[in-house]
């Protein structure tokens, strides 16, 4: 048997623009949000067989849906052309289907490990490249993917796959922590398949990054994301009050998971216990994250 790992950091988009194209690999988003300090540990086991077969298990239970590790572990075992049982275990951090980015994380994650298992010495490049292109076909994300691979705070200036997508890092000091509650997650394949929410964000997310890179600074972030949040028109009651009540706090700034039910806020050290308990004020304390900026992006294991 032969065996690997590794880690992918959850990635929040606080806004992000549609960004269409014929070509999966030119297509995505262009987004900004940071990398998280959890995400999802992905092993890979790979023994002989006579037939092909993969088993996908997230958090300990069988997925036969898990479409977009499917897709990309099915580029890389037609590279090898030999029959093998693969199984792939995704271990989750952070809350499915909630805007973390949780699907790009475990495929990359499940591309890195089985290329090592196999020994195929792929670039990490081609390997982001395949779970691009997996999460676009399959509409669980657009613009996770390049932003977990490199980590920190990142603005996603160009969509698509590498050598297309351009990132670029917003300086972030190490006390400053990301502060999530969760509610529940949004459809996302369902959203991404309207057109009409397409083009919306399109205008949206363009206006947004427009503003931001006028004054790229933390706190013109999430001034641009909760604007944007807003306009999108995804907020819900409790949502909405949510962040309102952290708004008040000394947090630097709160809005939506895109796309998610959910919040996350910037907060210095000093104030994390005053935002912290303002969160738990509306959810209990396993849907509330609190995490450190990933700065180092996906990484191997052992």
């Amino acid at each position: 048997m032969r065996k690997a790992s590794a880690f992918v950091p959850a990635h929040i988009s606080g806004f992000f623009q549609v960004c269409e194209a014929s070509d999966p690999e030119l297509m995505g988003s262009r987004n900004c949000g940071p990398c998280l300090d959890i995400g999802v540990l992905t092993e890979v086991k790979i023994e002989p067989a006579t037939r092909t077969s993969v088993k996908v298990l997230i958090n300990n239970k069988r997925t036969p849906a898990a479409k977009t590790t499917l897709a990309a572990i099915e580029k890389l075992l037609g590279i090898v052309r030999e029959p093998l049982d693969v199984k792939i275990a995704h271990s989750c951090q952070v809350p499915i289907g909630a805007g973390y980015g949780a699907s790009g994380a475990g495929t990359l994650g499940a591309a890195l490990a089985l290329s090592k298992a196999l020994g195929l010495r792929l670039s990490r490049k081609r390997l982001a490249t395949m779970a691009h292109v997996a999460e676009v076909t399959c509409h669980t994300g657009l613009g996770d993917v390049g932003a977990q691979v490199l980590g920190g705070l990142v603005i996603g200036l160009e969509p698509g796959a590498p050598p297309h997508d351009r990132w670029k890092q917003i300086r972030i000091l190490k006390d400053v922590k990301v502060v999530c509650g969760t509610f529940t997650g949004l459809p996302t394949a369902k959203l991404l398949c309207d057109e009409e929410f397409r083009e919306r964000s399109k205008r949206l997310g363009g206006l947004a990054m427009k503003k931001l890179l006028e004054k790229p600074t933390l706190q013109n972030f999430m001034k641009v994301s909760r604007e944007f949040a807003e306009r999108l028109e995804l907020l819900n009651d409790e949502l909405s009050a949510l962040i309102e009540a952290v708004s008040e706090t000394s947090a630097i700034g709160v809005s939506q998971v895109m796309l998610g039910k959910a919040a996350f806020a910037l907060v210095k050290e000093k104030k994390l216990e005053q935002v912290s308990r303002t969160f738990l004020e509306f959810l209990e304390p396993s849907a509330v994250i609190v995490a450190s900026v990933n700065r180092t992006g996906a990484r191997l294991l052992g």
